[in-house]
């Protein structure tokens, strides 16, 4: 089972990287969008796991660009936090929009 855990580890934090990436580039009226499409690819902190044992361990002050890396035996994983403030701001940013258009639609009725 802890393996099972750590693979799910190593496979979902790629993915929410490349899901902010995603929505990054498909926001309009984001200024920086290079800046923050880079920023998706920032993990805070380590994880790993000996796939063989099951033995982990947590590196908590590692700042990961472009994920952790890979090694044979071990899955790596990150806590993608520059995805997840992309993606925050993203939301904000299309929230924002939707809420001047609605303004706007209604300012003409």
């Amino acid at each position: 089972m802890p393996q099972t855990l750590g693979l799910l580890a190593t496979l979902t934090s790629p993915l929410v990287m490349f899901v902010g990436l995603f929505l990054v580039l498909r926001t309009e009226g984001l200024k920086w969008r290079i800046a923050w499409a880079v920023l998706c690819f920032v993990g805070v902190g380590a994880f790993w796991m000996r796939a063989a044992d099951g033995h982990w361990g947590f590196v908590p002050a590692a700042i990961n660009i472009l994920g952790t890396g890979q090694q044979a035996g071990f899955y790596k994983a990150s806590i993608p936090l520059g995805a997840l403030v992309s993606m925050f701001i993203c939301v904000s940013v299309r929230r924002a929009r939707l809420q001047a258009a609605q303004r706007r639609q209604n300012d003409q009725a």
